[in-house]
């Protein structure tokens, strides 16, 4: 039997256990929701002044993308994404390797800033189907139904979702993001399954 180099690493997905499991009636036009993991290249919490030029022409430089500024909104383009997380904190992730995006950064940006690696400690997962919302309204206290109804398309919060710590963005009517910790990501996973058994749910292999 052939044994596995000790210096080998096998990498697993937070959710490899449980893809391809489902709840309630999962066939035909009766799944009300499809949980599919996000595999992202890194995570980084950027910080800095908004309201310094230097500092949002430097983010735009490196990402292509502009700074939010309004509370729980974010940009984003093909290969990145920026939410906004407080008046000088924002959560990127980006299909770029950690290192190189983090390294491009801080040469970037001068003066009080900060760029941390969190790529280890999060995960992302997209929720769609027909029962989005109700499953929503099951998992948070959160008013996301609110959202339809607001000019503002790319909406994000940080909430509690199943007891748990979340950052949910809005992709659009029937599709939504969720950036949760690895450590928690099975438990949530087994929570939406709960959640959507009564229109069908299926984790997405």
């Amino acid at each position: 039997m052939s044994e596995r180099p000790l210096n080998s690493v096998v990498r697993q997905s937070p959710l490899h256990y449980v893809k391809g499991s489902t709840s309630g009636a999962t066939t035909g036009d009766k799944l009300g929701l499809t949980i599919t993991e996000i595999d992202n290249g890194c995570y980084l919490s950027l910080r800095g002044d908004a309201g310094d030029a230097a500092f949002v022409d430097g983010v735009n430089s490196v990402l292509g993308l502009p700074v939010p500024t309004i509370p729980n909104t974010y940009e984003h383009n093909q290969t990145s994404a920026l939410y906004w997380q407080g008046p000088n904190e924002w959560l990127l992730t980006s299909d770029r390797a950690a290192g190189e995006l983090e390294a491009d950064l801080r040469a970037a940006l001068k003066g009080h800033v900060a760029v941390v690696d969190v790529t280890g400690g999060l995960t992302q997962i997209n929720l769609s189907g027909d029962s989005l919302m109700l499953v929503l309204k099951k998992s948070s206290v959160y008013d996301f139904e609110g959202w339809e109804f607001s000019n503002q398309q790319q909406r994000c919060v940080q909430t509690t979702l199943a007891k748990a710590s979340a950052l949910v963005a809005r992709q659009d009517a029937s599709a939504y993001r969720l950036i949760i910790r690895r450590s928690f990501a099975d438990y949530i996973a087994q929570w939406l399954l709960d959640a959507g058994s009564d229109q069908g749910c299926l984790i997405d292999s």
